[in-house]
């Protein structure tokens, strides 16, 4: 159970620093998670919590290479041959070698194969941790694209060059010509053996697809397996794994024709899937760098204090050697990016700053064997905790420049004015359905209600609220006081439906002589009502007792009369007795009761609607809504139906309106086409999932 918790925590840390991000997104999102980590680190589980090194290249390395290629454009990848193998392979082999013989230099008790490792392990590059460090910035596209390719193979290249690095230290044993043999056979079988396994996953999905097997049920768990069954099968037969899973990834883009032979729905919801893992995954990473840095900083001090400042400048020198040659690669164009000349300065810098390092990087460190010969493994903490620093330095340093040298990215379409025109779209095809729709008002609420919640995720302004509920319980004993008035219902259920709506709605007001204002006024109304009556009455009484005097009468007639006039006083001081066709009676009076007040606060709020209190208006919406369906039956499902597809098109009719009157852009436009028809289609789907 101790490993289902501690996973269970690192998870939760990782949402919890994802929900932070957005509300300072000035500072990377992998700083939140790292710093998440480390206030995990505290809870004593993690004072000596290890991942095992094959499991954490399995289940999360995996995955996430396997993503990454599926997404990768082949067709790019194609083209840009040249510039992979010149970013991916041979700066990667160079930097490894370059840095290999400077860590040695500097820490001359590491042996030169962990040097070497150390320098396998600091060389791939994330292009995941750039784009979390450049999400405002309008980053060169052909250096971009340049990053994204290079990290989907340089990974591998320092995979193995890791491999023969460890290889070599364990046995001792390693030549020139074997490392290169060895290096072209995992690096190109991993590739074969992906691209063969690839194809069959794939062949296999379109066959399940074709057989009618397409359920999410089982094309999701199958898409999930096929990474991890992939790796497993490489690394059995020597192999790269990673490798293996990229060139699968990359047959999955190729086949994009034959994957898309399947439901809207499922297709949605294996989109979803795999962006919520790999957000998680690619989170977990730096959350477990968090959890990790105390422990290694203490080991290190204890085993080797002095040599605490070494590794520090050692991680510096690192950084800087390997940011200066990748702007030396790249300015002199080595990497074929094709750069304009008077583009090539400034492409250099920010491709030497974007060489972020995160997820391959401290998954070589995590990945360093616990034990050699029975006892702990040499260097392993320096390793680990040279590769973190290098991490935060790759992350921390391009934070803070790049801002400076990238101008903020120009976004088609402005988000403010986009969230405007969806509430101006909804709040005109609400208009609408009131409009075509004045007979089925509960039905039209609901589609409104849910129209509105899917405008905008803004939270709704109490205040706003309060005046608007206030508002809507005027309206209701307003209502309640003409039904008693009219007769409909008896006095005293009308008294005591306003004194139950009264304390109920006392609580949401911050001003409690609003609602006893209300509560003393239908007092007043109802006192003024009956004395009213009971003035009419006795004047009837008076006349009839008058006509009786003026005629003739027997003794028995005016008996007669005086007891009709007798039951008359006493009639409205009797209670009748409680009886099932009695509860009947009142439960069908309070049904009307609720239909004319629904129906009196529904047409309140769409008059007062607007684009600017859409949210609050809907909140209080939501409330009436949620109360009528307590009382009324779910026999308008079949007709809501039909009122969304009739707001779809009021909404589609709206933006053609005005796109004919030049008041949106054509990328507005489109993006809100877009909206609609994802709305739309998820309706559909739920709506065809509950029949």
């Amino acid at each position: 159970m101790e490993v289902f918790y501690a996973v269970l925590l690192l998870v939760l840390a990782t949402i919890v620093a994802n929900t932070v991000y957005p509300y300072f997104p000035v500072i990377p999102q992998a700083f939140y998670q790292i710093f998440a980590g480390a206030m995990l680190s505290l809870v004593p589980l993690y004072h000596h919590f290890v991942l095992e090194p094959e499991v954490f290249m399995l289940l999360i390395i995996a995955p996430l290479m396997f993503y990454d290629g599926r997404n990768a454009n082949a067709q790019e990848l194609r083209r840009n041959v040249g510039s992979v193998m010149s970013m991916a392979v041979i700066l990667a082999i160079l930097t490894v070698i370059l840095m290999g013989y400077l860590s040695h230099a500097i820490l001359t008790t590491l042996p030169l194969a962990l040097a070497f490792a150390l320098a396998a392990i600091v060389t791939p590059t994330d292009a995941v941790a750039v784009s979390s460090i450049t999400t405002n910035m309008a980053v060169p596209e052909r250096v971009m694209g340049m990053l994204e390719r290079e990290s989907l193979f340089n990974d591998a290249s320092g995979l193995v060059a890791f491999s023969l690095a460890l290889t070599a230290f364990t046995t001792g044993k390693f030549s020139v010509g074997g490392g290169i043999k060895h290096f072209l056979v995992v690096f190109f079988g991993g590739l074969l053996i992906g691209l063969i396994l690839g194809v069959l996953a794939v062949w296999a999905r379109v066959f399940l697809v074709r057989s009618g097997k397409d359920s999410a049920s089982v094309i999701i768990p199958y898409d999930v397996l096929v990474p991890f069954l992939i790796y497993l099968a490489a690394e059995h037969v020597g192999l790269s794994g990673i490798l293996a899973v990229v060139a699968a990834g990359l047959m999955y883009s190729l086949s994009t024709t034959q994957l898309r032979l399947s439901s809207t729905q499922l297709q949605l919801v294996t989109r979803s899937t795999w962006h919520f893992l790999t957000s998680i995954l690619n989170g977990f990473v730096f959350v477990l760098l968090g959890v990790s840095l105390p422990t290694v900083w203490v080991n290190i001090q204890q085993d080797t204090s002095k040599t605490l400042p070494i590794l520090i400048f050692l991680a510096v020198v690192l950084y800087l050697v390997m940011l200066g040659l990748r702007y030396l690669w790249i300015r002199f164009d080595w990497a074929l990016i094709r750069s304009q000349a008077h583009e090539r300065r400034t492409n250099a810098l920010v491709g030497a700053l974007s060489g972020v390092h995160g997820t391959i990087t401290l998954a070589m460190a995590f990945s360093l064997p616990l034990t050699l010969n029975g006892h702990a493994f040499p260097f392993r903490n320096s390793l680990i905790f040279v590769a973190a620093v290098v991490i935060i330095l790759s992350l921390l340093v391009p934070t803070i420049i790049m801002p400076h040298i990238l101008p903020s990215k120009e976004q088609p379409v402005d988000p403010a004015e986009a969230l405007q025109q969806r509430k101006a779209l909804v709040a005109y095809a609400s208009e609408r359905l009131v409009q075509e729709n004045p007979d089925n008002p509960s039905a039209t609420q609901a589609v409104i209600e849910i129209l509105n919640s899917q405008a905008t995720a803004d939270r709704p302004d109490k205040r706003k609220v309060r005046d608007l509920l206030n508002q809507a319980t005027e309206i209701e004993v307003q209502t309640v006081q003409e039904l008693a008035d009219q007769g409909v219902i008896p006095a005293g259920y009308a008294n005591r439906y306003v004194r139950m709506l009264v304390l109920k709605t006392q609580m949401s007001s911050n001003n409690p002589f609003v609602n006893l204002t209300l509560w003393f006024r239908f007092v007043g109304h109802r006192l003024t009502h009956m004395v009213s009556r009971r003035q009419h009455r006795d004047q009837r009484i008076a006349q009839q007792r008058q006509r009786l005097a003026q005629t003739p009468h027997t003794a028995e007639q005016e008996r007669l009369q005086e007891q009709r006039i007798h039951q008359e006083q006493q009639t409205p001081r009797q209670r009748p007795a409680r009886n099932p066709q009695a509860d009947a009676k009142r439960r069908e009076n309070f049904l009307t009761i609720e239909a004319d007040i629904y129906n009196n606060v529904a047409s309140f709020l769409n008059n007062v609607s607007s684009v600017d209190n859409q949210t609050e208006v809907n909140a209080v919406r939501n409330y009436y809504n949620a109360r009528h369906r307590r009382f009324v039956s779910k026999e308008t499902t079949d007709l809501e139906s039909e009122l969304f597809i009739q707001a779809f098109q009021y909404e589609y009719t709206y933006i053609r309106q005005q796109r004919s009157a030049d008041l949106l852009s054509p990328a507005l436009a489109d993006e809100l086409y877009q909206q609609i028809s994802t709305d739309q289609m998820l309706y559909m789907q739920e709506n065809a999932g509950t029949d």
